[in-house]
């Protein structure tokens, strides 16, 4: 059975390569719509999102990536920290559920992004430290991911040669019965 969530899931770009072309504010508004209506442990919603939109603030995101994502990612129109607090976890013992909850708030995004046509990006690669200081988080802010938005683009001209051609290669995921157990 093919479902409609499988076809956006298998249209998800997974380039790096990234226009600079601005992004427009309904699709802007609409990516903070789909992270708004993630599900979270008992409706604590602990998920904070920072959008650097303007030259400046992008730029100043980009000092805060890894070198290998800065490379490419500095292009991309939209940079999104995503960020969360413990204390606004649901209280469950010896379980933390905050993360998974901003997990699935970026997953709505990345599927957002993906409906409009657009790449969203997620990366690890960046100083959390240095991101908190640079945009004045709190100090209880843990900032866990940052997401390079916009339109993909043709060009591979600003990649790092060891990531020109990915996007063209076939995605390589584990079997099903690798990963779901059945009882």
């Amino acid at each position: 059975m093919e479902l409609l969530i499988d076809k956006l899931l298998r249209q998800r770009p997974a380039t790096r390569s990234i226009s600079p072309e601005p992004l427009g504010e309904e699709q802007i508004l609409a990516l903070g719509e789909a992270a708004r209506l993630a599900p979270s442990c008992y409706n604590k919603q602990p998920w904070r999102f920072l959008f650097l939109e303007s030259a400046e603030a992008r730029e100043k995101g980009a000092r805060v990536l890894s070198s290998g994502n800065r490379t490419w990612a500095s292009l991309a129109p939209l940079l999104v920290i995503g960020y969360c607090q413990e204390k606004n976890d649901c209280v469950l013992p010896g379980r933390s559920y905050y993360q998974f909850d901003l997990g699935l708030s970026v997953m709505n995004m990345i599927l957002a992004a993906t409906e409009m046509g657009l790449v969203a990006r997620p990366m690890a690669g960046f100083d959390p430290g240095q991101a908190k200081s640079t945009f004045d988080l709190e100090e209880d802010d843990e900032p866990l991911v940052i997401l390079a938005i916009g339109k993909p683009s043709e060009s591979e001209d600003h990649l790092p040669d060891h990531y020109k051609g990915l996007s063209g290669k076939p995605r390589e995921r584990k079997v099903i019965s690798e990963i779901v157990r059945r009882t």
